[in-house]
């Protein structure tokens, strides 16, 4: 006896069901990210990542929180800061590190460091498109492109009509409002690790310098030279006697 519900609709696979719940995270629509071509590529990068148990309740807390009208702003920290994650993936093409607690958490084999998905992730990361730009010696825009103009951001309006409909900005909270418990490391912008300028990085300590070894003379031995006695003739006899 079959217990599917004919009525429930078609089953949402996975990587469409991951596109779609990146679109609010990305300000992107699914359109955008299905075509970088690395939509694949991320799920699975997240899956190794945090572990696909981990990251499976994590989509699960943040659908819950779209349909109830929320953004990320509500999500529990430990799921926050996998959202930056995925957020970095997709704008950088790296997997950020994450911070020590989560990555104690989940309990990770990995090391925690940042890492390239793939080496064409890195020109396709939304960073660019996000002001029309191309990644230096990749994707060039074409001959003579350099002579126009670049193309007008979008404004927060025109970016919210073309993610979705039902994503509204109020959900997102008000431009310029961080909610004071949010930790450091989730604030957008530099890391203090990668702000530290090259003049405040101490030296190391200086190579000792060889010590250099005088090569061991050996004295020589002045050997005498040997006389050696003439050669007597036959019948010569030896006087003194």
């Amino acid at each position: 006896m079959s217990t599917s519900n004919p009525e429930a609709g078609p089953v949402e696979d996975p990587l469409t069901r991951f596109v779609r719940l990146c679109v609010p995270l990305t300000g992107f629509a699914a359109y955008d990210l299905h075509g970088t071509g690395m939509a694949q590529l991320y799920l699975d990068t997240a899956r190794r990542e945090v572990g696909a148990t981990h990251f499976a309740s994590f989509l699960e807390v943040w659908e819950e929180l779209l349909k109830a009208g929320q953004g990320p702003v509500q999500l529990p920290k430990h799921e926050r800061e996998l959202a930056r994650a995925l957020v970095y993936l997709w704008y950088t093409g790296a997997w950020p590190r994450l911070a020590p607690a989560v990555h104690a958490q989940l309990r990770r084999e990995r090391p925690n460091t940042e890492s390239m998905a793939s080496p064409t992730s890195y020109p396709e990361g939304l960073v660019w498109r996000s002001f029309g730009g191309h990644p230096s010696g990749a994707k060039p825009p074409g001959f003579g492109t350099w002579a126009d103009n670049p193309p007008a951001l979008p404004t927060e309006a025109e970016i919210a009509q073309v993610v979705l409909a039902a994503y509204e900005p109020e959900h997102y909270g008000p431009t310029g409002a961080v909610a004071q418990d949010v930790p450091a490391h989730l604030l957008p912008g530099a890391r203090a690790s990668r702000s530290v300028p090259p003049s405040a990085v101490p030296f190391a300590a200086p190579h000792p310098e060889p010590v250099r070894e005088e090569p061991v003379r050996e004295e020589s031995v002045r050997e005498e030279p040997v006389q050696e006695e003439p050669a007597r003739e036959e019948g010569e006899q030896v006087s003194g006697r």
